[in-house]
């Protein structure tokens, strides 16, 4: 059953003329006005149900009419007027028609000689008017970054470059030829033969007078000289030493933009690598150690702090003065502060390099415990480099001061050293020298000096110590057998290592050491480094003869006329020495 519209309707009649081929428009009729003539298909219609569009076929009327293929009429007019095309004109018809004609392209006029090119810049430089020097000298920067034939013509006008550096002089203080001259010279700089010119033709002293301008030029002048000092090196940097650079490279470290700081960093590394005077002008320099260790201090940006840090060590290498600066800002516990918050492997080696440098003169510095801390625990890492410079660290701090050996043995560093030694007792001869400074500093002359002998002995390493003891090559040799007599002396101190040392032949290993000693200086008329080995040995069995089996041993040696023999020398310590041994012995 067919439900009844609930209104009257009427069928929609056919248009006499389709709509879109008509000259004029229709006029639309409300009884037969149906959504598909609508620009929304969806709009409410007042037709019946059965006359409204569906959503599927509402298209435009026109589509709808071309593509029907019903018996039905046609609805929009008699499909014969769309076979009435127009033909398509041909190509040559189409390319000589008027508009293509006017719009065809005009040749391009001929490019002006390289030679009048130039000659015109140079007169253009000459003029008085800043407004034309400053348009010339934008002409000849684009001429550079055009590159190719252009670049090399500019490259090639040695008067050309020179009236640049000469055009300097002519910026009437608002900064805008400057800046324009900076930018085109750091475009120069980018090749070597740039560079070259700029060298030939004096560049660098006009440069180095720019360096006081504001940061936007100051850095273009800044990338250039740094560019010379990349390819050139002495050369450029005795230029600018010769020109006073160093000082206003000194005084750029006062602006605020790390970037910039980040290039004179390294420009002034270059100049302290490649030229002594820089370097030892720097080295000497309050002002600029003061800046250098602020910005160290405060800056974030990493390339800033690397920088600066490959700059310190060249820098705390100089003389005691220089060392003091840094320890007296604070230099210790900045360091220490980068050793634990930095992520970069190469400002930890850089900071402990410093480090090692100016602690020689810490060794009174007291409220270091924390650093101490830090040193320690890294000897427990693999990183060698690290652990090479932190040992030379704690061997100057534990030289002369009685609480940093005491927080030593607190903080398990014998231990931690013997472990080391065992482990290296072939190896690195630097490395096994250090260590056994170290233990020969804490085992004598402060409150926990037995106990780090006890540990020693505890561990089980006197016998590798006392393999150290090498009777050949003594001139090769020579630091690490004073360290370890000295260290043996040390242990002596305690009557109950004194047993252990003698049952590791410690007492024959000397005498054998000695008598070999005592060859050489025999050869050698005056070579104090023997005189003062031997001095350590004659007192390290001084302590060992307190004990009847060590100088049972010394007199079985048959080593007593060497000590007659000192003992009848001149007023020194060795003769001093040697008769307090022979005392001990009961030999007059």
């Amino acid at each position: 059953m067919h439900h009844q519209a609930p209104y009257p309707c009427k069928p929609s009649p056919h248009h006499s003329q389709n709509p879109i081929i008509s000259n004029h428009l229709q006029p639309i009729n409300p009884d037969s006005h149906t959504t598909m003539w609508l620009d929304d298909p969806y709009s409410v219609s007042t037709a019946c149900p059965s006359q409204r569009d569906s959503g599927f076929n509402s298209r435009p009327a026109s589509l709808r009419s071309i593509e029907s293929t019903g018996t039905g009429p046609i609805h929009h007019g008699s499909p014969s007027v769309y076979e009435h095309i127009p033909p398509r004109l041909s190509n040559d018809v189409e390319n000589t028609h008027p508009q293509y004609i006017e719009l065809q392209p005009a040749p391009p006029p001929a490019k002006p000689a390289p030679s009048q090119v130039m000659s015109e810049l140079l007169n253009f430089l000459m003029e008085d008017d800043s407004v034309i020097v400053r348009e010339a000298v934008l002409l000849t920067h684009m001429l550079i970054r055009e590159g190719g034939e252009s670049r090399s013509e500019v490259i090639q006008n040695r008067d050309l470059i020179t009236t640049l550096l000469e055009t300097f002089s002519k910026d009437i203080g608002d900064g805008k030829i400057t800046h324009a001259l900076a930018s085109l010279f750091h475009s120069l700089s980018q090749q070597q033969e740039g560079l070259r010119v700029i060298l030939d033709c004096g560049g660098i002293p006009r440069l180095v007078s720019m360096l006081n301008s504001p940061d936007r030029t100051v850095s273009f002048v800044t990338t250039t000289l740094h560019n010379f000092l990349i390819v050139f090196q002495d050369q450029a940097s005795n230029e600018i030493e010769r020109c006073d650079g160093i000082q206003k490279f000194i005084n750029l470290l006062e602006r605020p933009n790390d970037k910039l700081l980040t290039l004179v960093a390294d420009s002034l590394l270059k100049m302290s690598t490649y030229n002594i005077k820089s370097k030892i002008f720097l080295q000497n320099n309050e002002q600029f150690i003061q800046r250098l260790l602020y910005i160290f201090d405060t800056s974030q940006y990493d390339k800033l702090l690397l920088t600066i840090s490959k700059l310190l060590p060249i820098i705390s290498s100089g003389n005691e003065l220089t060392k003091h600066i840094i320890l007296q800002i604070n230099g210790l516990n900045i360091f220490e502060k980068h050793l634990r918050t930095t992520r970069s492997i190469r400002i930890r080696h850089n900071c402990l390099i410093t480090m090692r440098n100016i602690s020689n003169q810490a060794t009174r510095m007291n409220d270091i415990d924390s650093l101490l801390e830090k040193l320690v625990a890294i000897l427990l890492t693999d990183d060698q480099q690290s652990v090479i410079c932190s040992l030379g660290i704690l061997n100057n701090l534990t030289a002369d001061n009685e609480t940093n050996k005491s927080l030593f043995v607190k903080l398990n560093g014998v231990q931690t050293l013997m472990q080391k030694l065992m482990m290296n007792a072939d190896g690195n001869d630097d490395f096994i020298e250090v260590v056994l400074c170290i233990l020969r500093h804490v085992t004598a002359r402060h409150d926990l000096e037995n106990e780090a002998r006890e540990i020693i002995r505890k561990s089980y390493g006197i016998g590798n110590i006392i393999k150290l003891l090498r009777d050949k090559n003594i001139k090769e040799h020579w630091e690490i057998l004073k360290a370890t007599v000295g260290l043996i002396k040390n242990l002596a101190l305690s009557s109950t290592i004194i047993s252990c040392l003698c049952e590791q032949n410690a007492v024959r290993r000397l005498i054998e050491l000695l008598i070999t000693i005592d060859r050489e200086r025999l050869k050698i008329s005056e070579d104090n480094r023997l005189d003062i080995l031997l001095n350590i040995i004659i007192g390290t069995l001084i302590k060992l003869a307190k004990d009847s089996s060590c100088r049972l041993i010394i007199k079985e040696m048959n080593c007593t006329s060497i000590f007659i023999r000192f003992s009848n020398l001149p007023s020194c310590t060795l003769q001093q020495s040697s008769n307090i041994l022979l005392n001990e012995l009961n030999i007059n």
